[in-house]
C-alpha cells in the first residue's frame, strides 16, 4: 500500500487520538468485567498500529508519541486482573508490557540512533519498498511520485536529528562519515543517476504519453525536492559533522551513552544483565571454547600452534568452493545430513518448506553472512539467502554450524512453528525478540545438533567451535568498545586472534557493533546460554520425567518471548509436567 502525505498526517492524528483514548481516567473509561477481552483489544490495537505502511517517521515528536502510547498502555495492562487470565494469555500480558515498556525506554535511546546509518536510518525500508511498488497504471505511478515525496520530509528529519545529535555531542566517528559520504551522496545526485529513480523499464509498457509524464514528474521531484535535500545532509556531514567527528568508537564516549548502552544490553538481549557481566561471560566463553578447541586439534595430531592451524585452515582448499551455485549446494547437504535426526528432539515440523538462494548481488557488499527470510505471501518458502560474494574468502568450515543455525532446527523452525500456530494471537505470532530467536538458533546448533551427532567430524566440529568462539567473542568486543573504551583496531585484533574471519569480516563487523546496531549482537551468545541453562534446569527438576521432544514443543509453541518471560513459561511449564498435565 503506497504512502501518501494526507495518509501520514491522519495516521498521525488517529495515533495521537488513541494515545489521548489510553491516557482517560479509569473513571471515564471502565475497563471490561472480563480481562482477556480487554487483552485482545490491546493486543489486536498494538498489531494495528504497526502494521499500516509508511517511511520510518525519526522525528523526535514521532518518538514521544510512541513513548507516550506505551505508558498509556502499561497503565491499561496493570489495571488488568492477572489472575483472571489463562497462561497464554498471561504470556501475551507480559510479551505486551514489555514491548510497551520497550517504547518509553526507547525515547532515551532516541539522541544515539543514527539516521545517517543505513540499517538505522528510514532509507533501509525505503530502498526496500521502492522495488516493489508496481507501475502497471497511472494510479501507480502516482503513487509512487507522493512515495517520493513524502520522503523529502523525512529528509528533513533526518537533517534536523544529525543536527540535534551534534549539538549533544554525538557525532559518528570520523572513519564512519568518510564510509557513508557516498551513500548519501548518492541520493543528492541528478534524475539521471539517483537511486530513487526506478529503471525505465519498470514503466515502459505504459502509454507513451503517461510514460513520458511520468519520467517528467520524477525529474522534477527528485531534482527540485529531494536532492537538494540530500545535498544539504551531504554538507552537514562533509562540515559541521566531520569537524566534530572523534577518532573514537562506542557508545560509552558520549555524553549519557554509558547508561544507555546499559539500556540497549537490556533491551537486545531481554535479560535483567549489565555490561559488565556480559563481558566477563564472553571473556569466560572465549577461555573454555579455547580448551575445547585444543582438544580437537590433539585429536588430529597437529602439535604447532593455534595460529598455524588456522592458517593450514585457510589455505585448505577442501572448504572452499568456485561457484556461487555450490555454495549453496554445500548447505543443502548438511540439511540432509541432519533431517533423519529431526524426530529424536522434536514432535513436529513447520509445514512450510524452505531452500536456500543467494542474496542480491546488490547487499552482498553490505552483509558479512546472510539472512533468513520466513515465507510470504508471494512465496510459501523460507529461505536462508547466502552471500556469493568473496568465495575465495568464505570457508565452508562453519557450513554445518550456520545451515542449522539458520535453517533446521534454527530460525526456520523458530520462526515457522510460531507462524502455523493458530491457537496463538496475530500479535504473538509476529512478535520477535533477538534474545529468543538467535539464541535459539544458536542453541539449535550448537547444543541440539551436537547431540544428534552432526558434528562427529573433527574438522565439523572444529568449525562449530569457531562459530561459538565468534559468538563469544561479539560479547567482549561489542561490550569492550561501547562499555570499557576499546579502539576499533584493539577490537579487531581480538577477534583476530580468536576467530577465523577474514579482515574484510571483521572490518563490517566491528563496524556493526560499535556504530551501526550496538548491543545487538550480544543476543546471540547470552539468548544461547539462558536456553541451556533453562533446558538444564527443567532437566534437574523433573529428573527421568524430563522429555526433551516435550520441552522443544513447549518453548517453541509460544512464539517469541522476552528471556525473562520465557523463564517464568519454563517454570509453569516444569509444574505442568510433574504434575503430569497435559
Amino acid at each position: 500500500m503506497p504512502v501518501n502525505p494526507l495518509r501520514t498526517l491522519a495516521l498521525l492524528l488517529l495515533t495521537a487520538a488513541g494515545v489521548a483514548q489510553f491516557l482517560e481516567p479509569a473513571t471515564a473509561r471502565p475497563m471490561p468485567q472480563e480481562p482477556g477481552v480487554e487483552l485482545a483489544r490491546l493486543a489486536e490495537d498494538w498489531v494495528q498500529r504497526r502494521d499500516v505502511e509508511r517511511i520510518d517517521d525519526v522525528s523526535f515528536s514521532a518518538a514521544e508519541l510512541e513513548a507516550d502510547y506505551g505508558r498509556a498502555l502499561v497503565d491499561r495492562l496493570d489495571r488488568l486482573d492477572r489472575t483472571a487470565l489463562t497462561h497464554q494469555d498471561d504470556l501475551t500480558w507480559a510479551v505486551l508490557r514489555w514491548q510497551a515498556l520497550a517504547l518509553t525506554d526507547e525515547l532515551d535511546l532516541y539522541w544515539f540512533h543514527s539516521p545517517l546509518m543505513p540499517a538505522g536510518s528510514p532509507m533501509r525500508g525505503v530502498m526496500s519498498r521502492l522495488p516493489l511498488m508496481p507501475l502497471d497504471d497511472e494510479a501507480q505511478t502516482a503513487a509512487y511520485l507522493e512515495y517520493l515525496k513524502e520522503l523529502a520530509r523525512v529528509f528533513d528529519d533526518v537533517l534536523v536529528k544529525a543536527m540535534g545529535r551534534a549539538e549533544r555531542g554525538i557525532v559518528l566517528p570520523d572513519e564512519q562519515i568518510d564510509r557513508l559520504l557516498p551513500y548519501w551522496r548518492a541520493f543528492a545526485a541528478n534524475a539521471a543517476l539517483n537511486p530513487l529513480i526506478p529503471p525505465a523499464r519498470r514503466y515502459g509498457h505504459l502509454p507513451a504519453e503517461i510514460a513520458s509524464e511520468f519520467g517528467a514528474e520524477l525529474a522534477t521531484v527528485i531534482e527540485n525536492e529531494l536532492a537538494p535535500r540530500a545535498n544539504r545532509i551531504v554538507s552537514l556531514m562533509e562540515s559541521t559533522l566531520r569537524g566534530a567527528a572523534p577518532n573514537a568508537v562506542g557508545m560509552g564516549q558520549y555524553p549519557g551513552g554509558k547508561r544507555a548502552y546499559r539500556l540497549a544490553t537490556r533491551l537486545m538481549t531481554t535479560l535483567e544483565i549489565t555490561p559488565e557481566e556480559v563481558h566477563e561471560i564472553g571473556l569466560a566463553a572465549v577461555e573454555d571454547i579455547n580448551r575445547q578447541m585444543a582438544e580437537v586439534r590433539a585429536q588430529l595430531g597437529f602439535t604447532a600452534t593455534k595460529a598455524e592451524f588456522h592458517q593450514q585452515l585457510r589455505d585448505d582448499p577442501r572448504f572452499y568452493v568456485d561457484t556461487p551455485d555450490e555454495f549453496g549446494a554445500a548447505l543443502l547437504a548438511y540439511d540432509a545430513k541432519i533431517r533423519p535426526h529431526i524426530f529424536d528432539y522434536f514432535l513436529r515440523e513447520p509445514e512450510a518448506p524452505y531452500s536456500v538462494r543467494r542474496v542480491s548481488s546488490a547487499l552482498e557488499a553490505s552483509l558479512t553472512y546472510g539472512f533468513y527470510n520466513p515465507p510470504s505471501e508471494r512465496d510459501p518458502s523460507g529461505y536462508y539467502n547466502y552471500n556469493g560474494s568473496k568465495l575465495s574468502e568464505r570457508s565452508l568450515l562453519s557450513g554445518a554450524g550456520l545451515t542449522y543455525h539458520e535453517l533446521v532446527p534454527g530460525h526456520h523452525y523458530q520462526v515457522n512453528l510460531a507462524l502455523e500456530n493458530e491457537d496463538l494471537s496475530q500479535f504473538r505470532r509476529e512478535t520477535y525478540f533477538s534474545g529468543y530467536g538467535e539464541g535459539w538458533s544458536e542453541y539449535a546448533s550448537s547444543v541440539v545438533a551436537r547431540e544428534m551427532g552432526m558434528y562427529e567430524d573433527p574438522y565439523d566440529l572444529y568449525g562449530r567451535l569457531l562459530s561459538d568462539m565468534f559468538f563469544a567473542v561479539r560479547l567482549a568486543v561489542d561490550t569492550g568498545m561501547n562499555h570499557y573504551g576499546w579502539s576499533r583496531p584493539r577490537a579487531m585484533l581480538f577477534m583476530r586472534d580468536h576467530t577465523l574471519e577474514s579482515d574484510t569480516q571483521i572490518d563490517s563487523e566491528t563496524i556493526r557493533y560499535s556504530m551501526r546496531s550496538p548491543a545487538q549482537a550480544l543476543a546471540y551468545r547470552m539468548g544461547r546460554d539462558t536456553w541451556l541453562r533453562l533446558r538444564r534446569h527443567a532437566q534437574a527438576e523433573l529428573g527421568d520425567a524430563f522429555n526433551v521432544r516435550r520441552f522443544h514443543e513447549a518453548v517453541l509453541t509460544t512464539g517469541a518471548l522476552p528471556m525473562v518471560v520465557l523463564e517464568d513459561h519454563v517454570a509453569w511449564w516444569i509444574e505442568k509436567e510433574r504434575n503430569g498435565l497435559d
